[in-house]
């Protein structure tokens, strides 16, 4: 291996995936700065690679080689318009739109003569009951209307504790009659 890695001593399982990390992410800086997604400093340090080392100048090369056959592939040609394919999705949305249009609408008929048919006939057993109301009997007497006087005489309660119902107590505990209405 590259001798730049700088491993300390440790077993061989712990040095090869952290050398195996290191690589991945030394390529991934790589693979960033072709692509121009890297910051200042991350630049300086890949071209400060790219000049002392040969295994980085030649994973360089080849990472541009991928990227500009990458651009050279034909792009394939659509049998089919794009207008066309945006007819045909919107075809089959209005197609499932009338789909269920059609369902809902044949359920409401269902409903409407279902219930037509359970009135007409009134043997079966969806037959609607009509109520049957008795107009009140006619009253004779007139309608008194009370406005000094109560028409049915309130008896008065007893009185009870004061302290109950937030009356007025002097400094005995007893009620002053003033201050009852």
């Amino acid at each position: 291996m590259n001798s730049n890695f700088n491993v300390p001593q440790q077993s061989r399982p712990e040095a090869a995936r952290e050398m195996d990390s290191l690589q991945r992410d030394r390529f991934e800086l790589l693979s960033a700065y072709i692509d121009g997604e890297v910051t200042a400093a991350e630049r300086i340090t890949v071209q400060e690679w790219l000049a002392r080392e040969p295994e980085m100048q030649r994973l360089y090369a080849r990472l541009l080689k991928i990227r500009g056959g990458f651009h050279k592939l034909p792009v394939p040609s659509t049998e089919i318009s794009t207008q066309e394919i945006v007819g045909r999705v919107f075809g089959r949305i209005n197609r499932r739109r009338i789909k269920y249009a059609t369902l809902w609408g044949g359920a409401a008929i269902a409903a409407v003569f279902v219930g037509a048919f359970s009135g007409i006939f009134p043997g079966s057993q969806f037959a609607l009951q009509q109520a049957k109301v008795t107009p009140p009997a006619a009253t004779t007497e007139p309608l008194m209307i009370a406005v000094n006087r109560p028409v049915i005489e309130i008896p008065k309660a007893a009185v009870s504790s004061s302290d109950k119902f937030g009356q007025p107590q002097t400094e005995s505990g007893k009620v002053n009659k003033n201050d009852i209405n």
